[in-house]
Formats: structure tokens, sequence, C-alpha cells
């Protein structure tokens, strides 16, 4: 393969893989095996064979965003297995949402100024977090929900934060 065929984004990379995850190939068995009960990859199945919106519109991704978020701070979801420093993206995403760098809807997010708004959300938690702990680096394990006291949903609403993190990168980085 060339090497300018090899320029490929992150969202066409994500469509690849859940187009795999359909055909059921090993890489999609693979995928789905480390997955919980409750399989998130259905939107994704859904999308692939153009039943159902798609998991990579601001509308969907918005949709999906917790409000402020009852973290206590216990760190019992600790250490996370990949690396994601849950606690602090807690914290500063609590903080984004207070500070209005969340977007309230996906129309928000396109005409409102919201990609600017979360930049500043993905530029603060890159230097105060780094690279290496944030969100998009769940795999959605589950592990951590089995040990919260509050009960969250942590694997889901990581994943979530991910994903904003990911459309954003993508988003401002193309201006």
């Amino acid at each position: 393969m060339s090497e300018e065929n090899n320029d490929i984004s992150r969202r066409d990379w994500l469509r690849t893989v859940a187009a795999t995850v359909v055909a059921g190939s090993i890489a999609g068995g693979v995928l789905s095996s480390c997955r919980r009960g409750n399989d998130d990859w259905l939107p994704l199945r859904a999308d692939a064979r153009g039943e159902d919106k798609n998991p990579f519109d601001a509308d969907v991704i918005v949709a999906a965003l917790p409000g402020e978020v009852r973290c206590v701070g216990c760190n019992r979801c600790m250490p996370c297995s990949f690396g994601v420093d849950i606690p602090s993206m807690y914290k500063a995403y609590n903080e984004a949402v207070r500070n209005g760098e969340i977007p309230a809807s996906g129309k928000d997010y396109r005409n409102g100024g919201g990609a600017e708004r979360c930049r500043a959300f993905v530029d603060r938690i890159e230097e105060e977090i780094g690279d290496r702990h944030i969100a998009h680096r769940c795999a959605g394990c589950g592990k951590c929900d089995s040990v919260c006291p509050m009960k969250l949903p942590i694997a889901e609403q990581m994943r979530s934060i991910g994903r904003l993190i990911d459309l954003t990168r993508e988003e401002t980085d193309s201006i």
C-alpha cells in the first residue's frame, strides 16, 4: 500500500471497525468478546447496515453525554487497566459543564460555537491530565463500574466523553 493511501481519519477507521464487527470477522469477535453483557456495539452495527443514526454525529454524541457527574473522588475505580485517570476526568468534565464548555445539544455544538468551547475543555485536560490518561482511552471493560460506590456507569460515560473529545479534535483540527 502506498503511503498516501495510509491517511485515514479516526472516524473512517471507526466506521471500518464497525463494518468489520458487522461482518463477524475475527477482529469483530475479538472486539466484542471483551464487552460486558450490554453490547455497546449495537448502535455501530445498526449504523453500518444503515438502520440507525450515525453514532459519529454531534447529535448522537452530545445526547449520550452525562450532566454533571456525582463522582466523590474515592479512587476505588483506580488504577484503570487502560490508563484512564477517571477521577481527574470527572473533575475536569464537571468543571467544563459548570463553565458552559460542554454543549447542551448537537445543534448547540454545530451552530453555537460548541466545538470551540469544547476545544478549551480538551486543551485543558490534555495539559492537566495528559493524552495518555484521558477518556478516549477507555475500552469499556467495566471493572470500574463494579467498584463504584455511587453506582456510576463509568465505562459508558468515559466512552461518551471520549467520543466528544475525538469529535472536537477532528472538528477543530480541520479548521
